[in-house]
């Protein structure tokens, strides 16, 4: 059995998926290994690009994009690897970061999963970890609540930490995530009722619940440029609502999931007008802002966003989660 199954899902990355690829082809050693590429119908030439340059990798071509759970689940019933780990395409593997992680799961039984330091594009460090969502937590965060520093502080290592040492957390992120191979046969592949968004928290806390551990290890470094696929697709906000929604209906139960939507819709709704109007402003009235590309671009793809929502997704939010 070969050390470690790797698998990458893409969707309009081919420039970054490239530059994934060359980093493991470069910088893993020491290691037995393959490479999955699970394709979600790209239009941008990823999958010929994988084919032409990268023969070594096990291609998967959709034909339609089938979200971040169900096209990992096509490599994971093929892996071979006594351990998978999930990467996204928007990453970097530095020298010895995979061996790193494989190493710890040898001599750790107990851990069912483990994640790794992740950095931003420019060297700073990244939140690699992940609290288990409640609804005390989501309502702090993603509502009007959060723009109140009482609130923000509840919340405040809710959306993780970057640990400096070896510790157990809730739960890691997706973007360089290693799982037990065995362990998966027990528990079941990644829940497929996520489109994108709290599939690898679910797969986590179903690791914790078989009595295994879920850890970080910052000697293990990956650059995560971050949320390329995200932002590509127009009903991001819709579908992290729907997915918020299906892990409570999963784990609190329809009565309790039932009676947290009458509060929290209305006040999300409410944030999001909030932000929108901010937003705009800005964009208006900040000389300095209209002079800065980046900042611009990020305010306008908000306001996008948002416009995009309330005109399409709205109903369905209200009315059908």
């Amino acid at each position: 059995m070969i050390d470690l199954s790797i698998s990458i899902v893409s969707w309009n990355t081919k420039s970054l998926l490239r530059d994934c690829l060359r980093s493991v082809r470069e910088k893993v050693e020491g290691l037995s290994y393959e490479v999955f590429v699970v394709d979600n119908a790209s239009t941008d030439g990823s999958p010929e690009m994988v084919g032409k340059e990268f023969p070594e990798v096990r291609l998967i071509a959709n034909e339609q994009n089938r979200g971040f759970a169900a096209a990992n689940n096509q490599a994971l019933r093929l892996a071979q690897g006594r351990y998978v780990i999930l990467l996204n395409p928007d990453t970097l593997v530095h020298r010895g970061a995979l061996e790193t992680m494989v190493r710890f799961m040898d001599g750790h039984p107990e851990a069912g999963a483990v994640g790794c330091r992740l950095l931003n594009g420019d060297g700073t460090i990244q939140r690699s970890t992940r609290r288990m969502p409640t609804f005390t937590t989501m309502l702090y965060d993603n509502t009007l609540l959060g723009k109140f520093a009482y609130f923000r502080r509840k919340v405040k290592d809710f959306k993780g930490r970057a640990p400096e040492e070896v510790e157990e957390v809730d739960a890691t992120s997706g973007a360089a995530l290693m799982i037990r191979r065995s362990l998966l046969d027990e528990i079941g592949l990644m829940d497929e009722g996520y489109f994108m968004f709290l599939e690898e928290v679910d797969l986590c806390r179903r690791i914790w619940a078989k009595g295994f551990k879920v850890y970080v290890v910052p000697q293990a470094v990956i650059t995560h440029l971050g949320g390329e696929s995200r932002r590509q697709h127009p009903e991001i906000r819709l579908i992290i609502q729907r997915s918020l929604m299906r892990y409570f209906l999963k784990y609190e139960g329809p009565i309790k999931t039932t009676l947290f939507k009458f509060v929290y819709k209305p006040l999300f709704v409410v944030s999001l007008l909030w932000d929108l109007g901010v937003d705009t402003l800005q964009m208006v009235k900040y000389e300095t802002l209209r002079r800065d590309p980046l900042r611009r671009d990020k305010r306008m793809a908000r306001v996008q966003g948002a416009l995009y929502f309330f005109r399409k997704n709205l109903m369905e939010f209200l009315f059908d989660l």
